[in-house]
């Protein structure tokens, strides 16, 4: 019977994940053909991007717990790092971060239909593991979005885990932290992984949990940016992500 009930209610959810989708994209295409300027654009789908994110982190009947909100500085930007246990993390994200942010996600994601578009709309952007000229181009524009004041959420490891544990963190995160001299706000999420881990559609009954670590300055690796800082910087930024567990 339990198998049952969840089996309808993951067909509700990618349901509802497709309609929110359409009817989202539909109501802010047509209100943004009368913003003008990118970035007034980008802010306005942003927003629209975040009821998307809170109504479908909704819609997968997860019980969330959320930790550390008042660790969030509200008189600078940030660069979030969370670790990456399943695509719910960027909808539960969406919904408990207060302040508006960019987000940078897989690659493949722009190529969904509707949520492609939408999400370059809002100015997200990805780092192509695989065009190492295209990378450095895209780290160069997002240290200079930070500079102007935006706010980004990093998945550090750069992809999903595959077994629930925290991998490696890239150093493209690293670099961007080391450019642009942001505080940097750790984040913790388990429990995703639980309700719907990579490759699968069914969701399982998870009690998620988001703990919001306080600010970090990582200014000792910021003078040198090179290979071996940028490992270092990564190694203790997924100690400090890691120890949220406690």
């Amino acid at each position: 019977m339990i198998g049952i009930v969840r089996f309808i209610h993951s067909a509700v959810f990618w349901f509802l994940v497709f309609f929110y989708s359409l009817i989202i994209h539909a109501a802010f295409y047509i209100t943004a053909l009368f913003i003008k300027g990118e970035d007034a654009k980008n802010r306005f789908y942003q927003n629209g991007a975040k009821l998307w994110g809170s109504l479908i982190a909704s819609a997968s009947l997860v019980k969330i717990k959320v930790s550390g909100l008042e660790n969030i500085p509200l008189n600078t930007n940030v660069i979030f790092t969370p670790n990456h246990q399943s695509y719910l993390d960027i909808f539960v994200l969406l919904k408990y971060l207060p302040q508006p942010f960019r987000f940078i996600v897989m690659r493949d994601l722009f190529k969904v239909p509707v949520i492609g578009y939408y999400m370059t709309q809002a100015g997200f952007l990805s780092l192509d593991r695989k065009d190492r000229k295209k990378s450095i181009k895209t780290i160069h524009r997002i240290t200079d979005l930070l500079s102007s004041g935006e706010s980004f959420v990093i998945f550090p490891e750069g992809k999903l885990t595959a077994d629930g544990t925290i991998g490696e963190f890239g150093r493209g995160a690293s670099i961007i932290i080391q450019r642009s001299r942001k505080p940097v706000v750790p984040i913790l999420i388990d429990g995703t992984f639980k309700a719907l881990p990579k490759g699968a559609w069914r969701l399982s009954g998870s009690e998620v949990t988001v703990r919001i670590g306080k600010p970090v300055y990582f200014d000792r690796y910021c003078d040198d940016v090179n290979k071996t800082t940028s490992m270092e910087l990564g190694a203790k930024l997924k100690g400090i992500v890691a120890g949220l567990f406690a």
